[in-house]
């Protein structure tokens, strides 16, 4: 058989939040001796999306109403969320809380000794804080914590697809050395994905691709939430972590005329809406020509500036520190932005304890499908909670899992597949491919205001693409990454425009100028896609109502959020 051969009890791919926390929990929630190997194609603890952001996660405290927060949350995602797992991940966060202070990270607190707290955009009762250092030194005091409890971490492996027995159960992975090349087998009782959401390379991580849920996808497992997306403002300038705070001390959207414009596109929250309000609000002033747009901060008080000229976030404090004064002139003036579809909300069905519907197969981080919105803390909280919810489940299947059957054919059919596409004298072509693709998905009227016409336009055009795709081969393992990782993103775009195409009315990210209405009667469902002998075939799964029903999720998101400022406690 080919490869370098290993062994392990679970297997955990992907080391983002989700990954980072089923692993401990895998490894805290078992027997001695049981073999938690934990994988991804960076370096663990220097990767994904957390590791570069401030880390906010919402926690919810004995004083706190999880049930009125779970409430909001519910609503805010127009009712399209897990409500039996987004509850227990609001349960379980105290702990996770404290789990992570025993680790070494450090919570800011208040003069008082209570925790420094604050809220977030589009939510009311619900509250978030960060650890000190923000998401680097969340993710490295994690991997020092898995090492010590005899975690094996490999950095640097690219998986290229799952292994299934005869029974049809994963039983592990295959992948090669994102450097070395070397082609590598891990067999496994059970396996959790935790790869990040397809985001195209855009955003401030542009090398989170998020393979694995396709992977998934090819081994049965089916996804769902394709249709949503994280949608929100960016700007080709720099990136600002921070721009739901700055809106509470006074930054305004403004238009080319200089007019504040969200009021006009939400009443009750205005500036302060959720992203995918103000990304549509954006496409929408973009169409009347009312672009370029803006972040007007100029409205902060002077007393606050130095706040947002820093970050939680070490790499991006060294960028301010680097441009000095010069940031502040930048930052508190009017910066351009644009509507931006960074990432798709499309991640594996699970029930709530994170198990997919493929014996052996396991999901967390963004890779399942809690919830089709985003709120700022709310989707690291998530990661965290479905991430220990999934190691536990992991720890529980190994009572029943029999040991992992390792077809060989299999291996060397999948060790073909890789070998055959290397090609010294090929020219590097993925980036072209990706840009072609890049222009297709960020449209503003494809990726954010959807139309039938120009949906089946853009499916075309990709599969366009796809075609092309497949005649390329790589001149070396970094382009072999690469390429595959852009085949990837050109299924994601099919799975995406069609399940737009399925769901006939606007909901959250998913806006539909040809079906303009929400329509809770028929969509109050889950559109999930698997794999079928003639392509894909698309299923309508009712969202189970178990904690709040059709009428509280009727209601809306919160009246107003709670003006808590820089004193949010």
């Amino acid at each position: 058989m080919k490869g370098l051969f290993s062994e392990t009890d679970i297997l955990v791919i992907g080391a983002g939040a989700g990954g980072l926390l089923a692993a401990l929990s895998a490894k805290r929630n078992s027997p001695a001796g049981t073999r938690v190997t934990l994988v991804d194609s960076w370096m663990i603890g220097r990767t994904g999306h957390t590791a570069f952001s401030n880390g906010w996660t919402i926690v919810a405290l004995p004083e706190d109403d999880i049930d009125g927060i779970l409430r909001e949350i519910v609503a805010g995602n127009d009712g399209i969320a897990d409500q039996e797992l987004v509850r227990q991940t609001l349960i379980d966060s105290q702990d996770r809380l404290r789990d992570f202070e025993a680790i070494g990270l450090k919570f800011p607190r208040n003069d008082d000794g209570s925790y420094a707290r604050r809220p977030t955009r589009g939510l009311d009762q619900a509250r978030v804080m960060h650890p000190e250092g923000g998401g680097l030194e969340f993710c490295w005091h994690l991997r020092r914590a898995l090492e010590d409890d005899g975690v094996l971490l490999i950095d640097r492996l690219f998986v290229i697809g799952l292994l299934k027995d005869a029974d049809g159960r994963v039983t592990g992975a295959t992948g090669i050395g994102s450097r070395s090349g070397e082609f590598y087998v891990i067999a496994a009782r059970a396996t959790i994905i935790c790869t990040n959401a397809i985001t195209f390379r855009s955003g401030f991580v542009r090398d989170i691709t998020g393979t694995g849920t396709l992977l998934a996808l090819r081994a049965g497992a089916s996804l769902r939430n394709a249709e949503f997306s994280y949608v929100r403002p960016g700007t080709p300038k720099f990136y600002f972590e921070g721009i739901t705070f700055a809106i509470q001390e006074g930054a305004r959207w403004k238009n080319a005329r200089d007019e504040a414009f969200m009021p006009e596109y939400d009443s009750d929250w205005g500036d302060e809406a959720d992203v995918p309000t103000i990304a549509r609000a954006m496409a929408l002033e973009k169409r009347k020509g009312n672009d370029p747009l803006y972040l007007d901060m100029s409205p902060i008080p002077e007393e606050f500036r130095d706040y947002f000229v820093q970050s939680k976030v070490k790499w991006m404090d060294n960028f301010f520190r680097k441009l000095g004064e010069e940031a502040k002139t930048d930052m508190f003036g009017k910066t351009p932005y644009f509507a931006l579809n960074q990432m798709t909300k499309m991640a594996l069905r699970t029930g709530p304890d994170c198990r997919s519907d493929v014996p052996g197969l396991l999901a967390a981080g963004l890779a399942q499908a809690g919830a089709a919105n985003h709120f700022a803390g709310f989707h690291i909280g998530l990661c965290i909670g479905n991430g220990w919810i999934a190691g536990k489940s992991a720890v529980e299947d190994l009572d029943t899992a029999p040991p992992p059957q390792i077809d060989p054919a299999q291996v060397e059919r999948l060790y073909a597949q890789t070998d055959g596409r290397l090609k010294p004298s090929a020219k590097t072509e993925s980036d072209r491919l990706l840009r072609d693709l890049q222009q297709i998905m960020f449209a503003y009227d494809v990726g954010i205001l959807k139309e039938a016409g120009r949906l089946e336009d853009a499916m075309a055009k990709v599969d366009s693409l796809s075609a092309r795709a497949a005649d390329l081969r790589a001149p070396h393992v970094h382009e072999l990454v690469r390429l595959q990782e852009t085949e990837a993103m050109l299924l994601a775009a099919r799975l995406i425009l069609g399940a737009s195409l399925t769901r006939t009315e606007s909901r959250l990210s998913h806006i539909r100028e040809d079906y303009p209405e929400r329509d809770d009667e028929s969509w109050l469902s889950w559109v999930d896609i698997r794999e079928a002998p003639d392509g894909v075939a698309v299923d309508k799964t009712p969202v189970p109502l178990v904690h709040c029903g059709v009428e509280q999720i009727a209601r809306g998101r919160p009246e107003r959020l709670r003006k808590g400022t820089m004193a949010a406690g």
